[in-house]
């Protein structure tokens, strides 16, 4: 199944890229300054990985479940993001996660979703 990263840090972008590359899975880019919610469309079914954290995500999170696309979507962010946390899941987020777990994940959740 195709998986949609959704990362504008740089640094963190090209750690999962890298992960990818070497697990040897394919991973679409949300485009920088893009909407989720397209990207999502074009993804069409799959899985998405957010970083909570980006101005806006949340959003695009509503648009997203708004058109009734089959995507399972995954966000992380800042473990002291309690409120954030609660907001995510209200909006859709199918699971939330540290971005500590994320990184401790990553191999597992590029395998398993892709």
């Amino acid at each position: 199944m195709p998986l949609l990263v959704s990362v504008r840090d740089l640094v963190f972008r090209s750690k999962i890229h890298a992960a990818g590359e070497r697990l040897g899975v394919a991973l679409r880019f949300a485009p920088r300054g893009g909407r989720l919610s397209e990207a999502a469309r074009d993804l069409g079914q799959g899985t998405i990985l957010a970083d909570l954290s980006e101005p806006g995500v949340l959003d695009e999170v509503r648009a997203t479940r708004a058109a009734g696309l089959p995507v399972r979507i995954i966000g992380f962010l800042g473990h002291v993001e309690v409120e954030l946390a609660g907001a995510a899941r209200a909006a859709g987020v199918d699971e939330v996660i540290s971005r500590g777990q994320f990184v401790q994940r990553l191999d597992a959740l590029l395998t398993e979703h892709a």
